[in-house]
């Protein structure tokens, strides 16, 4: 399990929060959703447990879906997970 973020949402935001997920792409699949998973402690407090609720329900899909990245027009890296963009021969 890996930290990801939606980087099209502040930090500050619920869905925009650093969040468990399988692969670093995650953000830019159709299944990803962001979700406070969390608890009350012994003390009363809210413990917060960010997992992507697909995932924490039923698993990961299989096979996985294509993720949906999105570029500038110009741009190297998705805005939303940050992944790079692949070259052209690599297409």
């Amino acid at each position: 399990m890996l930290l990801v973020r939606d980087k099209t949402k502040l930090k500050t935001e619920y869905k925009g929060r650093p969040t468990l997920a399988t692969n670093v792409t995650c953000p830019c699949r159709p299944c990803y959703n962001a979700h406070d998973c969390g608890y009350f402690n012994s003390q009363g407090n809210w413990v917060v447990r960010m997992h992507c609720a697909h995932n924490w329900n039923v698993g990961c899909p299989i096979p996985l879906p294509a993720a949906e990245h999105i570029y500038a027009e110009r741009g190297r890296t998705c805005k939303r997970c940050g992944a790079r963009r692949p070259t052209k021969g690599q297409q």
